[in-house]
């Protein structure tokens, strides 16, 4: 497809019109909720309007889950320079960028890494959103990008800019109407393709929360109701019955505090009976099926101070298979990354690199029974490689830096016991 200003200005009215549709998960993650704007408001009552930020919540959580230990990688051919020219590149930045870019996408259902390389020559990426970038794709089963836009405007100017990427080049424009773009400058980059890649929430690409808000809106709205109705009880009435009091001795009895009523009088208060076993159950309920419809666990539960890993995992189940397949989907990203990072190698400094030869670790940031995995990495030691069998240990970030050390510690041993042995021989260690 020849990419034209036509062309770019559709993609651009595509941008606007995901933007305002898009807009919705980003004022929720930050707490916008419907009941700031929708709530009714009644005259002369209390009108609290409280927030519950679950969504926040949960994103959190869930990329916490699965990116708050590092990603590993291990070569399938044990090629040591794969593994070193990746820690060189991209370790420095890729966990924080990786937790980013997973919580962009949860938050709006897709998010984009545009791989490029800085003003150092160094190899770096960075975060789009679809409330300033739009992706077209060729519509294969494949969905490779066409090319990718990205708007944006820069601090203490009124201008809006935008930038184009195509396989070849990057065209830089700046948006002088609604139906007009003024070219600006253009350059060409290294890698061959559209240097952007699509990291989706999940096959539908929809929001992680998008289901759920709805019982977000009714949570907020019944706890702003009911806080509401209880502090409306400072407004109560005093209701005096077969008797009629002056304004003046009203005044005495509240500085006295006496009431005197002729016989066959009353005098309590009118107050609002309020059915709190009611409230509270369909409130659990309702906090119960925004746990579950999100595959939560109530961490705010009473747990056994006991409780083991393997339990652990076992109330995880319905987060743990959903992560699974947010954890297929970020390691296509990161595969993709990898592929970009070795075509930039490969015109620096002349080195080939495959990138289906890393295989990718990810560990669930979870407690951990070490004493457990221990006994794992002893019973299959003569089963597998002592780097894939590092990869289960959560606090060792590069096995096959891991593995190197171990070796040179293990020479330095040997040598002194070497040349322990030649002390207690009477041999010459000099040499």
């Amino acid at each position: 497809m020849q990419i034209t200003e036509k062309l770019i200005l559709q993609c651009l009215k595509e941008l606007e019109k995901t933007a305002l549709s898009k807009q919705r998960y980003q004022d929720y993650y930050e707490g916008n909720h419907n009941i700031l704007k929708d709530y009714a408001m009644q005259d002369s009552r209390s009108n609290m309007k409280l927030v519950f930020n679950f969504p926040r919540k949960f994103v959190d959580n869930e990329t916490g889950y699965l990116l708050g230990k590092p990603v590993n990688f291990v070569s399938k051919t044990d090629d040591e320079d794969i593994i070193d020219v990746i820690d060189k590149n991209i370790s420095h930045w890729d966990k924080e960028h990786n937790i980013n870019l997973r919580k962009e996408s949860e938050i709006f259902g897709e998010s984009y890494e545009l791989d490029y390389i800085n003003s150092d020559g160094e190899f770096c990426a960075t975060i789009l959103n679809p409330l300033n970038s739009y992706v077209l794709e060729d519509g294969t089963a494949e969905r490779n990008l066409l090319l990718a836009i990205h708007k944006f405007k820069r601090r203490f100017d009124d201008k809006t800019y935008l930038d184009v990427y195509t396989d070849t080049e990057i065209i830089h424009y700046e948006i002088e109407n609604r139906d007009g773009l003024k070219e600006i400058g253009r350059h060409s980059h290294i890698f061959g393709r559209v240097p952007v890649i699509v990291c989706p929430a999940n096959s539908e690409r929809r929001s992680g929360f998008q289901d759920v808000i709805s019982l977000f809106d009714a949570y907020n709205s019944i706890n702003s109701d009911l806080c509401n109705e209880i502090a409306d009880h400072r407004n109560a009435y005093l209701v005096i019955e077969n008797a009629k009091i002056e304004e003046e001795d009203l005044l005495k009895m509240k500085s006295m505090g006496i009431i005197q009523v002729p016989k066959g009088g009353a005098v309590k208060w009118l107050t609002k009976d309020i059915n709190d076993s009611f409230v509270k159950n369909e409130l659990d309920n309702i906090e119960r099926k925004i746990y579950d419809m999100m595959d939560e666990v109530n961490f705010n539960e009473n747990w056994a101070s006991n409780t083991s890993s393997l339990a652990l995992r076992n109330k995880l189940l319905n987060l743990e298979n959903r992560v699974a397949m947010r954890e297929a989907m970020m390691e296509k990203v990161i595969r993709q990354r990898l592929k970009n990072l070795f075509i930039f190698l490969s015109k620096k400094e002349g080195k080939q690199f495959d990138y289906r030869d890393v295989a990718i670790k990810f560990t669930r940031n979870l407690p951990t029974d070490l004493v457990g995995l221990a006994d794992v990495i002893v019973k299959l030691q003569n089963v597998c490689s002592q780097e894939t069998l590092l990869t289960l240990l959560p606090f060792i970030e590069n096995p096959k830096v891991e593995v190197s050390k171990f070796k040179s510690e293990e020479e330095m041993i040997d040598i002194d016991n070497w040349k322990e042995g030649l002390k207690i021989g009477g041999g010459d260690t000099r040499n």
